[in-house]
C-alpha cells in the first residue's frame, strides 16, 4: 500500500477520525494514550499509521495531512523510524520478549527528535503482566511520547488501562461500501456476502480466498448444514473429514464458527422474508436453508442459534475445536428431531 492510498483509504473509512485527529496535532493537543476499539477494516491501523506520518513529516500539506512523499514518511511507511514503535503478536500472544523490547524503548528518549509514538495492535493479546507494564507506562510516560493501543474488543482489555486512556470508538465500515470494495477486489459474487459477515477488512477477505480455502470452507460448511438439515448423523463424521481439516489455526477455527453462525443465519433471516439468493451467505444451500425455515419453530431456531453463538467463546476459553463441533452437531441434531 502506498502511502497516497494509505491516507486515501482512512479518508474512506474513518473522515472524521483523520481530521479530528490531524487538528488535535496541528493544535498541539494529542493525549499521551489512546485506546483505538474497532473491528479489523475499520481503519484502526491505518489511522495510526497516518497519525505517526503526520507527527514527523516535513512537509504537511495545505489541508494538514502528511504528505507521504517526505524521508519521514517514507521511513515510518518501511517500519524504519527509531522513533516510531511497533508491536503486534508474534502468534497468538504478545510475547514476553516484545514486552521487554516494549519497556526497554519506553525507557528511553526519541532517538532523533523530541517525539516518540508507539504504535501496540491487538492489545487484548497481551498477557495480564504484560499489560500492567504497559499500564507504568502509560501513567508515568517518559518525555513526549504517545501511545496508540489497538483493538478490535475493548471488552478484553484490562479496566486499569481503559480507565488511563482515552477511548476511540471506530465506526463500522457500511455494508454497500464493503460490498463495492470487495467487488473491486475482484471476490465472487457467491463469496462476498459471506465475506462481508466475517470481516470488514478487504485484504483479510482476500487472504480468506487465497488457495481457495474460502471456497472450500463454504462448500465443507454447506455440506455439514445439509446433513444435519436431514437428520443425517454422518453429520457428525463430517466434523471430523470436511470441517476440522479447515481449522488449521485458531483463527481459522473461529472463522469455521462464524460460517456454522451464518449458514444458520440465513435460516432466521428467511422466516419471515424472501431473501434473494446472492444476499445469502451460503447461497449454494439456498434451497435447504429456506425449507427449514419453514419447517423449524422459532423456538427451534432461537435454540440452534443460541448454541451456534456460544461456540465462539467456548473457542476462547481453549476448549477444544473438534469437540466444540461434535457437540454442536449432536445438540443441533436433538433439536430437529423434535
Amino acid at each position: 500500500m502506498t502511502e497516497e492510498s494509505l491516507v486515501a483509504t482512512t479518508q474512506r473509512l474513518q473522515p472524521q477520525l483523520l481530521h479530528h485527529f490531524m487538528t488535535l496535532i496541528t493544535e498541539n493537543r494529542l493525549a499521551h494514550a489512546y485506546l483505538f476499539n474497532g473491528a479489523d477494516g475499520t481503519g484502526r491501523q491505518q489511522l495510526a499509521q497516518v497519525i505517526a506520518m503526520r507527527l514527523f513529516c516535513q512537509n504537511v500539506t495545505a489541508d494538514g495531512l502528511p504528505c507521504g512523499q517526505c524521508s519521514e514518511c517514507q521511513r515510518i511507511m518501511a517500519g524504519d523510524h527509531p522513533d516510531v514503535v511497533t508491536v503486534i503478536p508474534d502468534g497468538q500472544r504478545i510475547k514476553v520478549d516484545q514486552v521487554r523490547y516494549l519497556k526497554s524503548e519506553f525507557t528511553k528518549s526519541a532517538v532523533e527528535g523530541n517525539q516518540k509514538i508507539f504504535i501496540v495492535d491487538q492489545v487484548e493479546r497481551m498477557t495480564t503482566g504484560a499489560a500492567n507494564s504497559l499500564l507504568k507506562f502509560i501513567e508515568e510516560p517518559v518525555g513526549n511520547t504517545v501511545a496508540l493501543l489497538l483493538t478490535a474488543n475493548k471488552n478484553l482489555i484490562l479496566p486499569t488501562i481503559l480507565s488511563r486512556t482515552q477511548i476511540v470508538d471506530f465506526l463500522r465500515v457500511a455494508p454497500s461500501a464493503l460490498a463495492d470494495a470487495l467487488a473491486a477486489a475482484g471476490i465472487a459474487p457467491s463469496q462476498r456476502h459471506l465475506l462481508a459477515t466475517l470481516t470488514e477488512s478487504v485484504q483479510a477477505a482476500k487472504a480468506l480466498t487465497a488457495e481457495d480455502w474460502l471456497k472450500n470452507a463454504q462448500t465443507n460448511v454447506g455440506q455439514w448444514f445439509a446433513a444435519a438439515c436431514a437428520g443425517d448423523e454422518r453429520a457428525f463424521v463430517r466434523v471430523q473429514t470436511e470441517l476440522l481439516p479447515l481449522g488449521t489455526n485458531r483463527d481459522l477455527q473461529g472463522t469455521v464458527l462464524d460460517m456454522v453462525v451464518q449458514v444458520w443465519h440465513d435460516v432466521l433471516r428467511q422466516q419471515n422474508a424472501t431473501v434473494p439468493t446472492d444476499q445469502l451467505a451460503f447461497p449454494q444451500v439456498a434451497k435447504t436453508s429456506g425449507e427449514m425455515a419453514q419447517r423449524l419453530s422459532i423456538e427451534q431456531l432461537v435454540a440452534i442459534m443460541t448454541l451456534t453463538l456460544e461456540t465462539r467463546s467456548q473457542l476462547a476459553g481453549n476448549m477444544n475445536f473438534q469437540g466444540i463441533l461434535e457437540a454442536l452437531t449432536l445438540q443441533i441434531l436433538t433439536q430437529i428431531s423434535r
